[in-house]
């Protein structure tokens, strides 16, 4: 029935669509920006805890929604998998890169070190949970296990809470606790609501262009899914609300391994191994490179945090450039 409505619509409708699914977006993220900040102070979390959990679960229920639907109804592991190694390398090298180069983000790195190091650990896991072609219901019951226990380190150890972090602006109007928790559901709403539509329209739009699926979940998809924490974290570097938007972008890549991967895969396994093009007769192959560089993408935040509490404009641009070179590596291998 959709695929039906999205041709008859035709390319200038599913542009407009795309259009309409940014707005989305974008009201989206201030919501929930809004409200998780504003539930920090409440409760006496810092912003950087919340920019970790709370926002980081709504940013990254586009992604959930997008591979459950591509591996569960269409079954398309392809579409599922790119889509977490895409948004994962997307946030860091594109989002933060832009980020960092609108106002140049200080956060206290001791957390930042703990964070990425803890990224770079469960990205290795999922790594080798894969290596035998698929990743079992067990193997992503391993993977959701680890997110729970992440989740209960980051409320339960003070240390974390107690860091030196920017503070929020202090002129913004308390809200009632319920218009918090409101505008936190409704962001997320609008954002899962927002990205769906805009990754369906985007993956039509590809479709006609015979782009392998693996790419597409790569690229338009994952940048697609990604929108929400782009929005999210502009929002909070132009506010100057930095460790939303650091916090945000690890917290969405922890969940993006463990909860959606780890979630689809407790569903139903996802098979790793599938041939680059659906219609092509060609051997299977590993997406081994893919792997390794989003690895790669996560362990950049730990060289830039042993100089200064800052990521500057020109680690900012240092990310944009490699995000670029790795889509460029992509499209031109092909």
């Amino acid at each position: 029935m959709l695929p039906d409505v999205m041709n008859h619509i035709g390319l200038s409708g599913n542009i407009a669509i795309l259009g309409v699914s940014g707005l989305l977006l974008f009201i989206g993220a201030e919501w929930l920006i809004r409200g998780s900040v504003d539930l920090a102070g409440k409760f006496g979390i810092k912003p950087f805890v919340i920019g970790l959990t709370v926002v980081a679960y709504g940013t990254s229920m586009p992604e959930f929604v997008v591979s459950f639907f591509a591996h569960v109804v269409e079954d398309s592991d392809s579409i599922s998998l790119g889509n977490v190694i895409g948004s994962n390398i997307t946030n860091i090298g594109l989002i933060l890169g832009l980020s960092a180069l609108i106002f140049p983000i200080h956060i206290a790195f001791q957390s930042i070190r703990n964070q990425s190091l803890f990224l770079f650990g469960i990205s290795m896991i999922v790594y080798l949970l894969a290596l035998d072609g698929t990743i079992s219901r067990a193997e992503g019951g391993v993977l959701f296990t680890l997110l729970c226990g992440y989740l209960f380190v980051m409320y339960r150890t003070p240390e974390i809470a107690e860091e030196s972090f920017e503070e929020a602006p202090e002129s913004q109007d308390i809200l009632p606790l319920a218009t918090s928790i409101s505008l936190v559901g409704a962001g997320s709403v609008l954002l899962s609501t927002g990205a769906w539509s805009f990754v369906k329209s985007s993956v039509w739009i590809a479709e006609q262009l015979n782009i392998p699926k693996l790419y597409i979940g790569l690229s338009i998809v994952a940048l697609g899914t990604s929108l929400p924490e782009l929005a999210t974290s502009l929002v909070g570097a132009i506010r100057r609300e930095s460790e939303i938007s650091v916090g945000n972008l690890i917290g969405s890549n922890i969940f993006n391994i463990l909860f959606v991967l780890g979630g689809v895969s407790m569903i139903k396994p996802v098979s790793v191994i599938e041939p680059l093009l659906a219609d092509a007769a060609i051997t299977p192959s590993f997406p081994h490179m893919q792997f390794l560089i989003m690895i790669a993408f996560g362990l950049l935040l730990l060289p830039m945090s042993f100089h200064r509490n800052i990521i500057g404009r020109w680690s900012g641009f240092t990310l944009l450039c490699c995000y670029g070179l790795f889509y460029w590596q992509l499209f031109s291998a092909e």
